[in-house]
């Protein structure tokens, strides 16, 4: 599993996603790649046990350790599988009670994202733009400026805005950086 390397990385880079989605108690978050959980803890505290937060993560050791990070919060929960396949399945849900999934992932407001260097999936960039995914505010964790750019061109043409974009030198010494991009949209009816 990956970790940054910076000893403040993990807890600044957490203060700015939560100010990029400014959760409130009840409401319902994604976490997409999200490795040992780090932001969906964070998400957790801040909507509290009338919300929900899902992650979803592919690599089985990552997903081990989220697990075990989140049990303080049962509202929290984390999938394991690729995060293209996953949201590609939550767009296709059930209403709930008619045998909706119990792990299925649920509808959610906000959305973070800390993809590998690759950045987003075009599925990911589909799941966050279609009708029906609810999302409206997306904080978007990136280390690798150009897949950034590459994906907030996709996602404004889809809808959604630049509100705000923030770099953070968590690799001292290095040309490498990592930025935390808030987008908005008002999800299509």
């Amino acid at each position: 599993a990956f970790w940054q390397v910076h000893p403040d990385a993990a807890d600044v880079l957490t203060r700015a996603v939560l100010h990029a989605l400014a959760p409130q108690a009840g409401e319902v978050a994604l976490d997409l790649y999200c490795g040992a959980g780090l932001f969906a803890g964070a998400l957790a505290l801040a909507v509290g046990p009338a919300g929900a937060v899902a992650g979803v993560e592919v690599d089985s050791t990552a997903v081990r350790d989220a697990r075990h990070n989140l049990r303080p919060w049962p509202w929290a929960r984390v999938h394991k599988g690729d995060v293209a396949s996953g949201l590609s399945k939550a767009l296709g849900r059930k209403p709930q009670g008619q045998g909706r999934e119990r792990d299925a992932l649920p509808q959610a407001r906000l959305v973070v994202a800390d993809p590998p260097r690759a950045g987003l999936t075009r599925p990911v960039v589909d799941f966050l733009s279609a009708r029906g995914s609810g999302a409206a505010r997306f904080a978007y964790v990136s280390c690798d400026p150009a897949t950034l750019a590459r994906d907030i061109g996709l996602l404004s043409a889809r809808g959604w805005t630049l509100e705000d974009l923030r770099g953070f030198d968590a690799f001292p010494m290095t040309h490498h950086v990592e930025c935390v991009a808030t987008l908005t949209r008002t999800p299509p009816a």
